[in-house]
């Protein structure tokens, strides 16, 4: 799976979570998951590469239980290896 293929799975997961993925100037910042108003968000650098904004949603799903919901194998394992690196 491409990085890209990959960003978009995992921005078609994010809408199935009910995450509001936001894109925009955080002055550095890569970005992150955060609670706005009570709802989940994540948000995304936009000068960021394909690959690291890959990484940034791979973060943010690292941190959430995903166990009742379905995500592409491949995808999924990419989470769990993130998730085993944070420890």
């Amino acid at each position: 799976m491409t990085d890209t293929q990959l960003l978009q799975e995992l921005e078609a997961l994010a809408e199935r979570l009910s995450v509001e993925v936001s894109i925009g100037n955080l002055d550095g910042s890569p970005g992150g998951l955060c609670r706005h108003r009570g709802k989940q968000r994540l948000l995304v650098e936009r000068r960021l590469s394909v690959r690291e904004r890959v990484e940034v949603f791979l973060r943010a799903f690292s941190q959430m239980s995903l166990e009742d919901v379905f995500v592409v194998p491949e995808v999924r394992e990419r989470i769990e290896e993130k998730r085993r690196e944070q420890g």
